[in-house]
């Protein structure tokens, strides 16, 4: 059984991000039934010889059907086992699941928070403590009220949290991502404000008397995330952005060392029903540099052309790193609402296979088969098959790997942005596969 401490719940703020008028009105949200078992048929990988079964087990209990925007893992205590942070914008709070006594603990918190839908965990201060990095959009449907914010949470000695508010007066924000930007050794951050038909891609300099001075990357809205990484490997933090709403591309800025940066386009549509919906940075081909994974699949601008297939339209693709930071795309899969991209090694054998979740709303595209999730199995040479995921979980937006159980193995756990819609869908799940009722090594 899940134990809850700090439970403090608020009241909804609203449905959704981006939504069109019609989504705006308050839904009742929605009881989840049963976990899921979906077959996903042959399997190539080590767990063959059967119908490959997708099962999906319950990390905490979700009598409440809430609505999760982020799951991440992280170690916010410094003990060697990770935990999972959720967020949980509609209720004000985060969600702190500590599985390590054997028994998950959850915490949920609330300090200072009004609309969090992203948690990075990091020393930011140099203290040797960590603290929890939440981006907070303040209210979550379209808007160009100055409402975002980046509220930092510090883990004080009594089990409660002290929140300081290093950024406000903005447009909606959706991200802010720790890493040493400028090479001066303490932390900086990468920061996503949305907004509307205003916004823009911040960094965010730490200065030696720890205040924060803010420098413009780019001038647009619709920035979805914005996560440092080497690409070049120069030893520098360079940032990829994924670009939405008035603009659909996916921008790397490339930093000289110092914290000045050169922005270059790897990816764009002139089309804003494109539906750009995120990336995951990640070694998919395993050669030692770091490539980059994005998924388009965002239908609540409401302004796709009638007669295009959402099939078609939206899917994942991966950009190869040449280990200079040169960027090759690569075409995986075509899926209506692409949004969560997972790399995980389903099957333990050794490369990343990639998990799509989906967000299919039925009265955005009445007249579209829905399908919840597919599984891009790769062989090792990066030629992925896909398998459909029919009976999945719905609206899984949200996926992280890490091992939250402490057995050493990767776990995949991911929560549905549920909204009051129907179908099988759950706040935290872990996903895990089998052939025929065995459990894939």
């Amino acid at each position: 059984m899940t134990a809850a401490r700090n439970i403090v719940k608020q009241p909804p703020l609203a449905q959704i991000m981006r939504p069109p008028a019609i989504l705006t009105v308050l839904i009742v949200l929605l009881l989840f039934s049963t976990p899921l078992s979906g077959c996903l048929g042959d399997d190539d990988g080590d767990c063959s010889d059967g119908p490959v079964i997708l099962e999906f087990m319950e990390v905490v209990s979700d009598p409440d059907a809430i609505t999760v925007a982020n799951i991440r893992f992280a170690d916010l205590d410094g003990d060697g086992a990770e935990e999972i942070f959720a967020t949980h914008p509609m209720l004000g709070e985060i969600s702190r699941v500590d599985c390590s006594s054997g028994t998950c603990v959850e915490e949920r918190i609330s300090e200072g928070l009004n609309a969090p839908i992203r948690t990075h965990v990091a020393d930011l201060n140099g203290d040797g403590t960590n603290e929890i990095i939440v981006s907070d959009i303040g209210i979550l449907p379209p808007s160009d009220e100055l409402v975002g914010r980046v509220v930092v949470l510090t883990p004080d000695f009594e089990g409660g949290y002290s929140s300081e508010v290093i950024l406000d007066g903005v447009g909606r924000l959706t991200c802010a991502e720790a890493a040493d930007l400028d090479g001066d050794g303490d932390l900086d951050l990468a920061v996503c404000i949305f907004g509307n038909e205003v916004g823009s891609v911040v960094w965010l300099e730490q200065l030696d008397n720890g205040s924060w001075e803010s420098h413009q990357l780019d001038y647009r809205p619709g920035a979805i995330h914005a996560f440092p990484f080497d690409a070049d490997g120069d030893g520098d933090m360079d940032i990829a952005v994924s670009l939405s709403q008035l603009s659909e591309e996916i921008l790397i800025f490339r930093n000289d060392g110092a914290g000045n940066f050169i922005k270059q386009v790897l990816v764009s549509s002139e089309n804003t029903w494109y539906g750009m919906s995120g990336i995951a940075i990640s070694d998919i081909d395993q050669d030692g540099d770091f490539d980059i994974l994005y998924t388009n699949g965002d239908t609540l601008d409401m302004d796709t052309p009638e007669g295009y297939d959402p099939h078609e339209m939206h899917g994942a693709a991966w950009l190869e790193n040449d280990g200079a930071g040169g960027f090759t795309e690569h075409e995986l899969t075509r899926i209506w609402g692409a949004y969560a991209n997972a790399p995980f090694d389903y099957d333990s054998d050794g490369d990343l296979d990639i998990v799509v979740g989906t967000f299919q709303l039925d009265m955005v595209m009445p007249n579209s088969e829905h399908l919840d999730m597919v599984l891009l199995i790769n062989d090792g040479n990066q030629n992925f098959t896909r398998q459909d995921i029919p009976d999945g979980m719905r609206y899984m937006l949200t996926m992280d790997v890490g091992d939250y159980d402490g057995d050493g193995k990767d776990d995949l756990v991911g929560g549905s942005h549920r909204l009051g819609f129907g179908g099988n869908a759950h706040r935290m799940v872990e996903l895990s596969w089998g052939v025929d009722g065995k459990a894939c090594p």
